[in-house]
């Protein structure tokens, strides 16, 4: 296509700056070469997990607040290991932002019990799914014995949250 682009429809575009010569970008300078493609196939790689997550959150059926402490945490598992692979070197850097970025929000969710309700209420997640994927008081041991001095039973951190709000909410039940 891009061959015989230039003489069937001219060129893509055409820069004017005063002053100085009309230039005519032709459709040639857009062809990619091996390396671009490959480029495009490791962005692909990248933005797959993505694309696949923020699916999980466009239902307009069904509530999908559920999903959101679950899918970032596949997110961000995904990305850690895409930022060890030597074949995304190239990307490093854009994959730590990114990470940086899931970090920022994540964080977040400390401040917003819905999200941890959500996981709560849900007859799949409930408290046995943060049990298993987020560690208890043997985690956090672990996590202060190799020096975490922050670390947190998080499952008690949830059970502290569905206490709070129960006891906030339970006199309005009726």
């Amino acid at each position: 296509f891009v061959a015989g682009a230039n003489e069937r429809f001219g060129p893509i575009t055409v820069i004017h700056k005063k002053g100085e010569p009309i230039k005519k970008i032709h459709w040639s300078a857009f062809r990619f070469d091996a390396s671009d493609w490959q480029r495009l196939e490791d962005c692909t790689l990248i933005l797959q997990d993505v694309n696949e997550i923020q699916q999980l959150f466009s239902s307009q059926r069904i509530p999908t607040m559920y999903h959101v402490i679950p899918a970032i945490e596949v997110l961000q598992t995904a990305w850690e290991k895409k930022a060890k692979l030597a074949s995304l070197a190239p990307y490093h850097d854009a994959i730590q932002a990114g990470l940086a970025k899931i970090g920022k929000y994540y964080a977040l969710f400390d401040k917003k019990p819905a999200y941890v309700l959500g996981l709560f209420v849900h007859p799949y997640y409930k408290i046995g799914w943060m049990r298993l994927n987020w560690g208890g008081e043997t985690e956090q041991a672990a996590a202060i014995a190799a020096g975490d001095k922050n670390a947190k039973n998080w499952v008690k951190e949830a059970e502290n949250i569905v206490e709070k709000v129960t006891e906030e909410y339970w006199p309005y039940r009726f």
